[in-house]
């Protein structure tokens, strides 16, 4: 009697057939299961293009919260120039906007710092 394979002992019979998988990975474009030379070039310079797009729009990000920021600390020095320069209706102007202002220009800066705060907290409990 021969011997019969590991396979053969825990299922009581002959091995399963290999079944065709269904979902492909996202790089093989034409389905036959197997990624190619192209296909794998192609996912790399989507990766790679993605990588640019999420640093490009970090620097955006960054730029814009940097620059509300700087604004939110020199519309004071307008309103004083303002009233330095005896132009009574841009100080009057200028100070009853104020208060809308700074909520605003808090809000765009809060959001960008606790976005970036939730980003590093949500990247280090993956690791």
């Amino acid at each position: 009697m021969p011997r019969k394979k590991p396979t053969e002992l825990k299922s009581g019979g002959a091995a399963p057939a290999p079944q065709p998988v269904s979902a492909y990975h996202p790089a093989d474009l034409n389905g036959d299961g197997m990624i190619d030379a192209e296909e794998k070039a192609m996912e790399l310079e989507f990766r790679r293009k993605s990588l640019e797009d999420q640093d490009a729009m970090r620097d955006a990000q960054r730029s814009m919260a940097w620059f509300a920021l700087a604004g939110m600390l020199l519309y004071p020095f307008a309103v004083v120039l303002a009233v330095w320069l005896a132009l009574d209706q841009a100080a009057t102007v200028l100070g009853s906007m104020a208060a809308t202002y700074f909520v605003s220009v808090a809000a765009i800066v809060a959001a960008f710092f606790g976005g970036q705060a939730y980003t590093q907290s949500s990247s280090s409990k993956k690791r």
